[in-house]
């Protein structure tokens, strides 16, 4: 390794990945939504509304994780990559790098019992949170990708970084089942009307799954933050030293 790489090696960027993210608004995203009319209690058009209410279903959640997978790619320069991390080549050089995508799909299902001669509504729903961590690339730079020493300590270095966003993943989508029930509540819910009821669920979800997201894109900066340790810089930086 000339003196240039130990250099880079010292002060290289991918100690520090940057999750790339949906921005703040964007980050809860409710992909489909579905609403279905009950039909009066079930084929008895004369059903009373409340009886027709108590035929519905408690309302449920489920909350799945997408698998962690990853692309790699190894057409960047080191200073791209350095930019892409949101550094600049002057005073940084990137030997590698691991973006992310951390966020979900949301789909929910309303089903709905209408009395519009009494102005009211009442409804339950079905809903299916999908946490991903996706897409994810790594990046090995494509100047050490014909150097296998530093190429492939920088690479065990990267999958350090993709180990702990499955992680993060996988305890997110148990934390997230274990509370988003309780958070919501499983009750029949009450409105003037269908529109107020859709509106009113839906902005208690999407309030919900905000801080729900923020929170562990946190924990997960934090504990990535702890992969890029002195020691770890260390290792890595010296890793191909004879």
């Amino acid at each position: 390794m000339n003196s240039r790489q130990r250099a880079a090696a010292r002060n290289r960027t991918n100690a520090r990945r940057r999750c790339t993210s949906r921005p703040a608004v964007a980050v809860v995203v409710l992909s489909a939504l579905l609403l279905i009319a009950c039909d009066g209690g079930h084929g008895n058009p004369l059903a009373s509304f409340e009886s027709r209410c108590a035929t519905l279903p408690t309302t449920r959640f489920d909350v799945v994780d997408v698998p962690v997978t990853y692309a790699e790619d190894r057409s960047q320069s080191i200073d791209e990559l350095t930019l892409r991390g949101g550094s600049t080549p002057a005073t940084h050089a990137t030997f590698g790098l691991t973006t992310v995508r951390f966020g979900h799909q949301t789909e929910i299902e309303l089903k709905i019992v209408d009395d519009a001669a009494g102005a009211r509504t009442c409804g339950t729903a079905a809903v299916r949170v999908e946490l991903s961590m996706q897409p994810m690339t790594v990046y090995i730079a494509r100047e050490i990708d014909r150097t296998p020493c530093t190429r492939d300590a920088t690479f065990a270095h990267e999958l350090k970084h993709v180990a702990v966003f499955r992680e993060v993943l996988n305890e997110a989508a148990r934390d997230l089942s274990a509370d988003l029930a309780e958070a919501m509540g499983t009750g029949l819910r009450r409105a003037a009307s269908r529109h107020e009821l859709e509106r009113a669920f839906n902005a208690q979800l999407q309030a919900y799954l905000s801080v729900f997201m923020s929170q562990w894109q946190r924990e997960m900066n934090a504990r990535q933050d702890g992969v890029d340790s002195p020691e770890e810089h260390e290792r890595t930086a010296t890793a191909c030293r004879r």
